[in-house]
């Protein structure tokens, strides 16, 4: 129960993340609040920096909101007993 808990919030925080990097404004991830993600603001968020060299399309070092709108949370649920 605890695993699928944690599992949909971290779900709903990545969900969360992507809304409102897409929007450009009230980015609580982006600390220096310049409309990007930089690869230590993306620590923050379980994930993305697995998948940061495919994001990073233009290779510039900063998700824009265009290049995290691409991030999938990918979850892993245990098998059930």
């Amino acid at each position: 129960m605890t695993k699928k808990i944690m599992t949909l919030l971290f779900a709903s925080l990545a969900a969360a993340a992507v809304i409102a990097a897409e929007s450009k404004t009230d980015v609580a991830l982006d600390t220096d609040n310049n409309g990007t993600l930089s690869q230590e603001e993306a620590k923050a968020i379980p994930g993305l920096s697995e998948q940061w060299e495919v994001l990073d399309v233009n290779k510039d070092g900063q998700l824009d909101p265009a290049e995290f709108a691409k991030f999938e949370v990918v979850t892993t649920t245990a098998p059930a007993n």
